[in-house]
């Protein structure tokens, strides 16, 4: 039997939440499901090593009922009640919650008066019209619902960087591990740090690849092989499906280069190529049948006379161009970046507090951490209104003068709302108190081009705000970009001195990679946050890292690769005298 892994179990208790939700079960016992599915997927250790040491009560909202659920599934694969209990939902009505803006109570009238089961069902009923003259569906509900169909399907057909990378990492580091394994390397789109991706592409080099890819396509990880053959196989972990290619040691560096590629950036190679009288292709590169290179990755950059070009930028968007100048930009890195200036608490939505978001920051080895919690127009988000702010910050002065505290300089923070006409979710007297003020919008995304233009340049304006937070809003996959000036708003935040956020949510990862690159050239400042939400999510920011470099960002046009007193100093720089303030802590 295989075991089940930390992502297996919070499947069934999200499931369960959804059964529950449809059935109209005890909102508590949804909303039980629901913070512990998101709990295990928070957690750094493995479920089976935190139960062996009798832990399980430790994990936030793991009651003893869900922890003798969790036992249950490590001892036996399986949770009979929950089983029993999802029995009579079909799983693809289930997926409809995918769908924004569909609730259980939507999901289950399409189920039971138009026989609603799946996806295409809905596309159907949709299309059909049946649903013009149903209660509570008007042509504006079913309008949303058939954008919402296309955004699915859209964001469906690859999946997010951030969700896959870290399965497919795990399984290349398996891999590894494996006898006669010399290498294991990723390579494609994912390699390439792309938002979204296909599949996976994995290169391995061994004596004896037959063997090894039989190894592989037996590894706890793999939930299915749909090929296996003496070179290549084709596996699936989860809903990723796998590439795994055998390559010959001598050939293994044009073979990473290829399969990496974009297919731009390869077709410009081949034919600088041609033009110097050489050949390239996965087995290296070749003058006549004289093989000049192709073990390292380098040579096929050396062998045209120009620098190794990074992954990220292979998307033959002028690399080539500046590798042959040698005027290739230095991209940021993740050890150049000092601290993360967006994260959220259990003051507002976060899942963990102060004291724990502070440690992990301390652990990675940031200086400094703002804390920056919602305001008060995000009810559903928990914003802080002027009691529960001043008590963060009253706990927030206790914590940094504890003796032998964490080596992370807390910042006092928030992330406050751009309300529709461009005036902020807190008085100008609120704001002077925070050390950094994050400005975002959070609604009224349809306003007018012109109308969310003026909108943020008045938030730009104000000068207590020091970051413009996922500037255009979007959700990939899941909601547009909002539709506003982005020279003006550049121009405008350059002028003010306000830095434009890469945000590493992997469902925002805004700026996008092509914006960001316009910013810098127009001398923008930035801030890369992980819009962490728990402890854990502090890793997001290797996400909004891989953006920027796709975006050619240079680590000293990032706010936060600057120490502390640099970044002190910016921060303060814009407010009035008498509102400047010192360190927090």
């Amino acid at each position: 039997m295989a075991t089940l892994s930390n992502e297996d179990i919070a499947r069934i208790f999200e499931k369960m939440s959804r059964v529950l939700a449809l059935k109209e079960k005890d909102r508590f016992r949804i909303l039980a499901y629901e913070k512990a599915a998101q709990a295990i997927r928070d957690l750094d250790e493995d479920l089976s090593a935190i139960s062996a040491a009798g832990r399980l009560d430790e994990i936030g909202g793991i009651g003893k009922d869900l922890a003798a659920k969790i036992e249950e599934a490590l001892r036996t694969g399986h949770i009979v009640k929950c089983e029993q209990e999802c029995r009579s939902i079909p799983d693809s009505l289930l997926q409809l919650f995918e769908v924004r803006g569909l609730g259980p109570k939507t999901i289950a009238i399409l189920h039971e008066s138009f026989h609603v089961n799946d996806f295409h069902d809905l596309q159907r009923a949709v299309d059909s019209g049946v649903l013009v003259d149903a209660p509570g569906f008007g042509e504006k509900k079913i309008d949303s619902i058939r954008e919402s169909l296309k955004s699915w399907v859209a964001s469906h057909a690859r999946m997010l960087l951030g969700l896959a990378l870290p399965q497919a990492e795990e399984l290349a580091q398996q891999i590894r591990k494996l006898p006669n394994v010399s290498h294991a390397e990723l390579a494609g789109s994912i390699r390439r740090g792309r938002e979204n991706i296909g599949d996976v592409d994995l290169l391995i080099t061994s004596e004896d690849s037959a063997r090894v890819l039989n190894d592989i396509s037996q590894l706890p990880a793999i939930d299915r092989v749909l090929a296996l053959g003496p070179t290549r196989a084709t596996l699936l972990i989860g809903d990723i499906q796998v590439d795994v290619r055998a390559v010959a040691l001598e050939c293994f560096g044009a073979a990473l280069q290829y399969f990496t590629g974009s297919k731009q950036h390869n077709t410009h190679l081949r034919l600088l190529a041609r033009q110097r009288g050489m050949k390239i292709n996965e087995y290296g590169v070749f003058r006549n049948d004289k093989k000049l290179g192709g073990a390292e990755e380098e040579d096929v950059y050396r062998l045209l006379d120009m620098p190794f070009i990074p992954p990220e930028l292979r998307e033959d968007r002028g690399e080539i161009e500046a590798a042959l100048k040698g005027t290739l930009p230095e991209l940021i890195e993740l050890k150049s970046i000092r601290g993360d200036l967006h994260v959220h608490t259990t003051y507002s939505d976060g899942r963990s507090s102060i004291s724990e978001m502070i440690e992990r920051a301390s652990k990675i080895g940031y200086e400094y951490l703002a804390l920056t919690d919602h305001s008060p127009s995000e009810r559903v988000a928990r914003g802080l209104d002027t009691v529960r702010l001043q008590k963060k910050m009253q706990e927030l002065t206790k914590i940094c003068k504890r003796p032998n505290g964490a080596g992370t300089r807390a910042l006092l923070g928030a992330e406050v709302d751009i309300l529709p006409d461009g005036s902020l979710d807190y008085s100008d007297d609120v704001l002077a108190r925070f050390d950094v003020v994050v400005a975002a919008v959070h609604a009224q995304f349809h306003q007018s081009s012109q109308e969310m233009t003026a909108r943020i340049l008045k938030a730009i304006d104000n000068p207590y705000v020091n970051v413009l937070a996922h500037p255009t809003t979007r959700l990939i996959g899941t909601r547009d970009p909002v539709s506003f000036d982005f020279e003006q708003v550049v121009s405008a935040a350059k002028k003010a001195g306000v830095a434009l956020e890469i945000n590493g949510s992997p469902w925002r990862l805004d700026l996008n990679d092509t914006l960001a690159r316009t910013a810098q050239e127009a001398g923008s400042l930035f801030a890369i946050g992980s819009d962490a939400h728990s402890a854990t999510q502090l890793s997001f920011m290797r996400f909004g890292v891989l953006q920027a470099r796709r975006g050619w960002i240079h680590p000293a046009s990032v706010v936060n690769t600057w120490p502390l007193e640099k970044l002190h100093g910016w921060l303060q720089e814009r407010r009035p005298k008498k509102a400047r303030r010192q360190h927090s802590a």
